[in-house]
């Protein structure tokens, strides 16, 4: 599992390397913080606990338009989150690899080098490590190796050195699918994010 998750992640690098030399491309570096908070089907839930949340990575976009382009790439997300069921406290630690598949839409420049810009679409997150505790003590782990995401930003674009992009951007991130392979624990997560970009 692990030799294709990095032989996935190498062909993603060489793939928008080669690519980036073309105008129409811009290859890219971001990173994030923000936290997360778990949802669950479970009545009994009490004492939830909101986690901090992470991300970095690879980002490349695609214009097909001066407005409209294609953002993809990898990021590697880490949480951490508890909650409480019938009293009994469960911890959460996750560390996924995110490929994004975004539509993405801008506005003109304004104020000469600054635009608004917006991103929406899927997200195939693959399970890099997983640690789960119950009162404290460590359980095997009960994740899924793939879940499925929706993904929202929203942000400002500046131009530096000549046509380089300096991002900034309000990120929400939230798994639809259930993270769980335990068939009585349907969790899903969700995180708000404030991510620093920059686009070569």
């Amino acid at each position: 599992m692990r030799k294709k998750f990095y032989f996935l992640l190498f062909a993603i690098v060489m793939s928008f390397a080669a690519s980036a030399q073309r105008f129409e491309y811009q290859l890219g570096l971001k990173g994030a913080l923000g936290f997360d908070w778990p949802v669950v089907d479970n009545d009994d839930v009490s004492g939830r606990e909101n986690g901090l949340c992470y991300k970095y990575g690879l980002t490349g976009v695609y214009y097909f338009g001066e407005s409209y382009g294609i953002t993809s790439g990898f990021n590697i997300i880490g949480s951490e989150y508890s909650f409480k069921v019938s009293n009994i406290e469960s911890k959460y630690k996750t560390t996924y690899c995110q490929i994004p598949v975004l539509l993405k839409m801008r506005t003109d420049n304004f104020a000469e080098k600054f635009r608004l810009m917006g991103e929406i679409g899927y997200g195939f997150d693959i399970l890099v490590k997983g640690e789960y505790k119950l009162i404290d003590e460590k359980q095997a782990s009960p994740y899924r190796d793939v879940c499925s995401s929706f993904i929202v930003h929203l942000g400002l674009e500046m131009e530096v050195l000549n046509r380089s992009v300096l991002q900034f951007i309000v990120g929400y991130d939230t798994i639809f699918s259930s993270m769980m392979t335990m068939k009585n624990d349907n969790i899903k997560m969700s995180n708000l994010c404030f991510e620093l970009g920059f686009l070569f």
